[in-house]
Parts: C-alpha cells; structure tokens; sequence
C-alpha cells in the first residue's frame, strides 16, 4: 500500500527522555535589552522545576496573543505548581521584545525564540514550508520525562486552563495517586482498595 503523505519523524515522544535545548529568550525581570538571555532545559530540571513549554506561531498575530496572555494570567498558578512556562516561536528576541514593548504587554514568563528551528523540528511542531510552529504544548517532569505533548494544527486557539489542569494531574500521577477522568484540582482521586 503507498501512502500519499510524509512522514514526520519527531524526538519528542511521551514517556521518555525530552529533547534538551538551549534558546535565546527575552527574560521576565530587568529593563530593555538586559532582558535577553538563555534559557537552558537542563538547567531548569537539575532546579528541580517542571517545565510547560508552548509553541506558538508568529509574533505580531490575532489569535497568539490571546493564548500567551492568557498563559502570563495563570503564571503564579503555574509557579506555585513548581513549573516554569516558557512561551516559544522562531521570531527572533528583537521581535519578542518589540511585541512585549506593544500591543501583547510585558510577560511574566520567559518567551524563547527558536531561530534555528532547532527546537520546533525537535519537538515536531515546524511547518517546514512556512518556517513557523504550530500550536504545540508540552509538559515535562523535573526528571526530564516529556509527560504531555498537544499539538494544534491551524489557527484554533488552545486552551490554557486545561494546561494547567493538565499539570496538576501529572503531578498527582507522579507522586502515586490514581487520577480519574475529568479530575478537577479538590476532587477525590481513585481509591483501588474500594470496592
């Protein structure tokens, strides 16, 4: 039987060891262009952090800003979860900065730039045609485990609340507890010794 599409081969799979990186970013604290620094994953798991990691794909759009505006609301949810959000597309620093400096507003989290598309083709979000990433969400767990991967083709938005959700269940999972369908944060988990 032949097939009439392509294969896309990605490193990112759920379950095992996720693709490390290094990106220029523009950096939540300081002024102006002592904002640009690095962001390393390596880094950020030996600190014992988890890591959501958000693609999106061009600065200076519609439907982005929504997203990233909303992930930057919920940034103290997410911190105080242990987790570090790091937004992403292959738009340079230059233009993140110009775009905080505007319309999207100054984040509260990192906003890494993928030049090289390096990371997008890792992670198997970069439309290779366009030079851009789609829609892609990943969670990782401080041991370096990609626990979740979303990826949206198009211009549907995705929702962040459910990210965050999505995180609080992985870490319950982690730590032992059996966690049903449909779980929200305060709800009661499996209990497998009732019958």
């Amino acid at each position: 039987m032949k097939y009439d599409n392509d294969f896309y081969v990605t490193a990112a799979k759920v379950g095992k060891q996720a693709p490390r990186f290094e990106m220029d970013a523009v950096l939540p604290h300081g002024e102006g262009l002592e904002r640009f620094g690095k962001v390393n994953l390596d880094t950020l798991l030996n600190d014992g952090k988890w890591v959501v990691l958000y693609f999106y794909p061009l600065d200076f759009t519609f439907v982005c800003p929504t997203e990233i505006q909303r992930f930057n609301e919920l940034q103290k949810d997410f911190e105080e979860k242990g987790a570090v959000l790091i937004a992403t597309s292959t738009d340079s620093v230059f233009s993140h900065l110009a775009w905080q400096n505007g319309k999207l507003g100054r984040l509260d989290h990192i906003h890494a730039a993928d030049a090289n598309h390096t990371v997008s083709e890792a992670y198997g979000v970069l439309d290779e045609d366009r030079g851009i990433a789609w829609r892609g969400t990943f969670i990782i767990a401080p041991n370096g485990i990609l626990k979740a991967s979303y990826v949206n083709h198009g211009e549907g938005g995705r929702n962040v609340d459910e990210v965050l959700r999505s995180l609080e269940v992985f870490q319950n999972e982690i730590s032992g507890k059996l966690v049903p369908c449909g779980w929200q944060s305060g709800k009661e988990f499996i209990d497998p010794t009732e019958k």
